[in-house]
């Protein structure tokens, strides 16, 4: 009998690399990610890299990715870390959390972020639209071009902080928000200590530390503050047991058996604002990207937006969202060909075999799912923006379209619980834009970079908004 032998780490492929650094120089950079994505095309789909002699296995085949991400919790887990450095940050919720710890998390966090309750959150991002579809006026009078980046950053965050804890920041009217500036500290240095050889700052505080948990400081006091408001306003108010008004109180009120501790409830707010602002308002960006350079998509999306809601500025009610078929077939599309999380990291937590491989138990694992997103064996025209791919009537049985190969959500049973909230948030804004404005890149596409942080997002992307009414009077 024949028994096919297993091929070990050893066994892989690896790139050029430093012979005492390995490849942590090429891969130290504001494109790590990219990086990836030119070994895949050195190495192929699957070989190994090291980082100062620790080994990474690197994954871009979609089968042996999706067979991963179903064998967690069990058998394989975040990077580890990713859950030190947080857990260092004071951060204890269910984007770190593992085991039976994360199964104690999953379940509220998910109730907590599902479809009935993004659909009481609705008002609040209705709201946030519509300011910041004013200021875009306000910039479209100056002829000014936006870093729209930042303003849908400020626009992400203002949604977040009041879903997740009530908090009504207003940063898209008031730059200055020092929560917000605090943030923006906090999120790249998260990045930064993940990725770093040597943990510097346990020997040496140097001047981005101290700023670092002055602002870690600064978020905790402010969040452990609204825990204490919450749970008093929740037990004076009896009708929110029914009717909770953000995520907080959704949690508070699921952790009436005393699931959680209030670190751990705080540990919470703090991912959904991690997760919550940097992914969403980076894709929205990035659709901006590719809606910039693509005038007759942005007349689609009008057409569909005054089809649905003609008489108001923006789409007024949750239950018409799924009528805007074709601005969801967008947002979809700028997803898979610029996922904000193009890589995704974990390890081992026992001796795997995935379709010969061998994992050993401790073995870091990097799954790499951008190439696959763009590649003509998943998607026909794979390099084009064609959103007319994700619309049954536009997907021949011969052309190839394979949705299961994205994971901007993750997959497995820990996919992103705030998925819904981030697609809905990014339809009625694009939706909205594009009935009031065309955009004008005020850069050259080339000028335009992905840059990687905690999250990957367009620098440099500087846009003109031309208000449609405006050219219309002057006509």
């Amino acid at each position: 009998m024949n028994s096919k032998k297993s091929i070990t780490i050893k066994d892989l492929v690896s790139p050029k690399g430093h012979f005492l650094w390995g490849h942590l120089p090429q891969f130290n950079t504001h494109n790590k990610h990219q990086v990836l994505e030119r070994w895949v095309e050195e190495c192929g789909d699957l070989f190994k890299i090291n980082f100062v002699g620790k080994v990474f296995v690197v994954s871009a085949k979609p089968s042996i990715n999706n067979t991963i991400l179903r064998l967690r919790p069990e058998k394989f887990r975040r990077f580890s870390k990713i859950d030190e450095i947080l857990k260092e940050m004071g951060v204890y919720g269910v984007f770190n959390a593992e085991g039976d710890h994360w199964k104690r998390h999953r379940k509220p966090i998910a109730e907590a972020l599902n479809m009935q309750h993004v659909k009481a959150y609705y008002t609040i991002i209705l709201d946030r639209t519509l300011g910041l579809l004013e200021k875009f006026k306000t910039y479209s009078k100056e002829n000014k071009a936006i870093d729209v980046q930042k303003e849908f950053m400020l626009f992400t965050i203002d949604i977040t902080t009041e879903i997740a804890f009530g908090h009504k920041l207003d940063t898209i009217n008031n730059n200055d928000n020092n929560f917000q500036k605090h943030l923006e500290v906090i999120f790249p240095m998260i990045n930064e200590r993940i990725t770093a050889p040597i943990p510097i700052w346990r020997f040496k505080k140097r001047k981005k530390d101290i700023v670092l948990q002055k602002s870690l400081k600064a978020i905790e006091k402010i969040i452990y503050e609204v825990i204490d408001e919450s749970k008093k306003r929740i037990k004076n108010n009896p009708e929110l047991k029914t009717q909770p008004s953000n995520f907080l109180e959704a949690l508070l009120l699921a952790n009436e058996n005393n699931v959680f501790n209030d670190d751990e409830v705080y540990g919470n707010i703090f991912t959904m604002l991690l997760a919550g602002e940097d992914t969403t308002s980076n894709s929205i960006s990035w659709t901006l990207f590719y809606l910039s350079q693509h005038p007759d998509i942005v007349n689609k999306i009008r057409d569909e937006a005054n089809a649905v809601y003609s008489n108001d500025d923006a789409l007024t009610t949750f239950e018409k969202l799924s009528e805007l078929k074709y601005t969801n077939a967008v947002v979809q599309e700028a997803i898979r060909l610029k996922p904000t999380t193009p890589q995704l990291y974990f390890e081992a937590n026992e001796d795997v075999e995935i379709e010969g491989l061998f994992i050993p138990k401790k073995t870091n694992v990097i799954l790499q799912n951008k190439v696959a997103q763009t590649k003509e064996a998943y998607f026909t025209n794979a390099n084009a923006f064609e959103p007319e791919r994700w619309l049954d009537s536009a997907c021949p049985m011969h052309k190839n379209h394979s949705p299961q190969v994205i994971k901007a959500f993750g997959g497995g049973p820990r996919y992103c619980p705030g998925m819904h909230l981030a697609i809905t948030e990014m339809i009625i804004l694009i939706a909205t834009l594009c009935k009031h404005f065309n955009f004008k890149l005020a850069v050259k596409p080339e000028a335009i970079i992905e840059q990687f942080e905690f999250t990957m997002y367009p620098k440099n992307l500087l846009v003109e908004f031309i208000n449609i009414k405006s050219k219309t009077n002057s006509i």
